[in-house]
């Protein structure tokens, strides 16, 4: 899959949504579940010693961290902007905020939601006037586009226990094991 992909995607099911619903939303993935989220930052974007892109994201009122092993276009996407630097032309996490704020929509938060197979998940939870919606996302596409909304990032406290978990069962595999890959 291409960089984006998943992004175009959900935007346009996004813009057909809203054209054919009058503004009227569905989700591009499940509904909201109950779990305890845990607030998290971006620690860093860094390389391991394979050179592969690691977003490092940090528990804020704890010890914990999650390394999530990204592209490297998203690594300088999310790099970019926690330097407060832009790009020549807009990537697409940038025409992402735009088709959001275009719409009247703003993102109020980003939650990575599972660890399954090795790979992470995330969504994007979006409010349009009085309507929500969740939206799937890579996690690092989902934080991206957090860092320029300035939404909140979590991480269910599930993911963290998974995580350790595959870590320790697994700790040979190039970028950290099971735990760290993104698809």
């Amino acid at each position: 899959m291409v960089a984006g992909d998943g992004m175009l995607r959900c935007a346009r099911l996004l813009t057909t949504a809203f054209v054919a619903t009058g503004f009227g939303l569905t989700a591009c993935g499940d509904g909201p579940e109950a779990e305890h989220n845990v607030l998290v930052h971006v620690e860093s974007v860094a390389v391991d010693i394979h050179d592969a892109p690691v977003l490092v994201l940090e528990e804020e009122e704890g010890t914990r961290w999650l390394p999530i092993w990204i592209g490297p276009a998203e690594a300088r996407s999310i790099a970019l902007e926690m330097e407060e630097r832009s790009s020549p032309r807009p990537n697409t996490h940038d025409l992402a905020r735009n088709l959001i704020r275009g719409l009247d929509a703003e993102v109020t938060q980003v939650v990575v939601t599972e660890l399954k197979g090795g790979t992470y998940f995330a969504t994007l939870t979006l409010r349009v006037r009085d309507r929500t919606v969740e939206i799937d996302s890579r996690p690092s596409d989902a934080v991206a586009i957090a860092l320029r909304t300035r939404a909140p990032i979590y991480v269910r406290e599930t993911v963290f226990a998974a995580a350790e978990a595959a870590h320790e069962d697994d700790t040979d595999a190039p970028g950290g094991g099971e735990a760290g890959r993104e698809i």
